[in-house]
C-alpha cells in the first residue's frame, strides 16, 4: 500500500508536466505585475521572463491593447500635477495616478518626453532639457541617464532645446534625440545634436544638416515608422512650415514639405496609422476670426503615382470653442481636448475621434482645463538599463 501511494504523485506529475514552450506561452499572456511576482518564486521563471526573446512575445501581446498616458499640468497655480494611467479609455474606463520617480528631489514636475515599448522618457531638468530619467512604470524600474554633451556656456549660451525617444528597430535600440538650438552672432540658429542609446549606454554627438530651419517650439519629435519628426519653418525664400525627420536607424536628417494650409493655424506634428500627419487647429487668442472655427488633419500616404502626398481626412467647423490635439491612442483615436464654451458655461474635456467611423466619446477624466500631454502605453518587461554584454536586457 505505502508503494503503491507513494508512486501515484509521482506518476500524476511526470503526465500533468508542461513543455518549456507552453510555459513560455502561458507566462507571456500574463500582465507584468503577475511576472514580476513569479520571479521570486522560481528562479528558472525568473531566467525564463529576463531573456529577449520572452520579453519580445511578451511586448507583441501587449501593443494590440495600449492604455492612455496623460500627464496634466497647471503653469499657474503650481498645483494639481501629474501622471495618470488611463485603461481601456473606449470600453470600460479606469483610471490610476502613477507614483513618478525621484519627485521629492526634482525642482519642477517632470516632462514626458516619449512613451515607447513601456518605456517612458521623462526630463526632470529644470531647463534646457538636460537631465533625463527612463522609467518602465510596469517594473518600477527607472535609471537616470547621464548627462549630456552639449552644454549651456557663457560665451555660448543654449536659444532652445528639441528632444524626441523612439525605438530603431534596424539597431534594436531605444534613442533619445537632443537638438541644441544656440542663437549666433547673425539672424539665424546654428544647431548641434546629439543622441543617447539605450544598448550602448551613452551620449554621442552627430553632424546634423538642417541649419536652414528652425524648429517649433513646444513640441516633442513625434515618432513615425523609425523616424523622429519636429515641426519646423524653413528660412528660405517662402519660409513654409516644414517637417524636420531624423531616421533613427541611419542617423540621418530630411526635410518634408507641408501642405500650404498649416500656414494659417497651429499645427501638430503626429502619428496615425503608421504614417505621418499633422494636426492644423485654430490660434485660440487670434485677433480675426478668420478659420477660427476650422480644426484640420492631414495624412502623408503613398499615391497611385508612386509619390508621397498630403491628404485632407478630417475637417470639422462651426465648433463653439478650440480643439487642441494632445496625440493619438492606438495610433488610430485623436486625443483632442475640446476648450468648452464660456457662454453656456462648459468645462473643457477631452475627447477621443475616431476618423475611420467618425465616432467620438467623453473621457471623464478630471482637472481638463489643466495643459495636458497624452500617449499610447502598453506594459513590457523591457529594461531601463539597456542590453548587458551577453545580450539578455534584463
Amino acid at each position: 500500500m505505502n508503494s503503491c501511494s507513494g508512486r501515484r504523485p509521482r506518476i500524476m506529475a511526470s503526465s500533468l508536466s508542461l513543455s518549456h514552450d507552453t510555459i513560455s506561452d502561458i507566462l507571456s499572456r500574463l500582465p507584468v505585475k503577475s511576472l514580476t511576482r513569479f520571479k521570486s518564486v522560481s528562479k528558472n521563471w525568473a531566467h525564463l521572463t529576463s531573456v529577449p526573446a520572452f520579453i519580445s512575445a511578451h511586448l507583441r501581446r501587449s501593443s494590440p491593447e495600449p492604455s492612455l498616458l496623460i500627464r496634466r499640468y497647471n503653469t499657474q497655480s503650481g498645483w494639481g500635477f501629474g501622471i495618470g494611467l488611463i485603461t481601456n479609455p473606449t470600453q470600460n474606463y479606469r483610471s490610476q495616478l502613477l507614483d513618478i520617480p525621484l519627485l521629492e528631489s526634482l525642482l519642477r514636475f517632470p516632462k514626458i518626453v516619449g512613451s515607447v515599448d513601456g518605456l517612458v522618457c521623462l526630463d526632470v531638468s529644470p531647463c534646457y532639457a538636460s537631465d533625463f530619467v527612463l522609467w518602465n512604470p510596469g517594473t518600477k524600474q527607472f535609471k537616470r541617464l547621464p548627462f549630456p554633451l552639449i552644454t549651456s556656456t557663457r560665451s555660448n549660451p543654449i536659444w532652445l532645446v528639441f528632444v524626441g525617444f523612439g525605438f530603431d528597430s534596424f539597431n534594436n535600440d531605444y534613442k533619445l534625440v537632443r537638438i541644441v538650438s544656440f542663437r549666433g552672432n547673425d539672424v539665424s540658429p546654428f544647431l548641434r545634436v546629439e543622441v543617447y542609446s539605450w544598448r550602448e549606454g551613452v551620449w554621442k554627438e552627430i553632424v546634423e544638416s538642417f541649419n536652414l530651419a528652425v524648429l517649433c517650439g513646444g513640441q516633442d519629435g513625434v515618432v513615425v515608422d523609425g523616424c523622429l519628426n519636429w515641426a519646423a519653418i524653413g528660412l528660405q525664400r517662402s519660409a513654409d512650415r516644414i517637417v524636420i525627420s531624423f531616421d533613427m536607424g541611419t542617423e540621418v536628417f530630411k526635410t518634408i514639405p507641408l501642405p500650404p494650409v498649416t500656414r494659417y493655424g497651429n499645427m501638430k506634428v503626429m502619428s496615425y496609422m503608421g504614417l505621418l500627419a499633422v494636426a492644423v487647429y485654430p490660434l485660440v487668442f487670434a485677433a480675426n476670426t478668420n478659420n477660427m472655427n476650422r480644426f484640420e488633419f492631414w495624412v502623408l500616404s503613398d499615391c497611385e503615382d508612386g509619390m508621397k502626398h498630403w491628404t485632407n481626412v478630417v475637417v470639422m467647423e462651426n465648433f463653439s470653442k478650440s480643439l487642441v490635439p494632445m496625440g493619438t491612442w492606438r495610433d488610430r483615436e485623436l486625443v483632442i481636448k475640446h476648450m468648452g464654451d464660456r457662454d453656456r458655461e462648459n468645462h473643457p474635456s477631452l475627447l477621443l475621434f475616431d476618423p475611420v467611423d467618425d465616432g467620438t466619446k467623453r473621457l471623464p477624466v478630471d482637472c481638463v482645463d489643466f495643459c495636458l500631454q497624452g500617449y499610447s502605453y502598453v506594459e513590457s518587461l523591457v529594461s531601463v538599463n539597456g542590453r548587458s554584454k551577453d545580450g539578455s536586457g534584463a
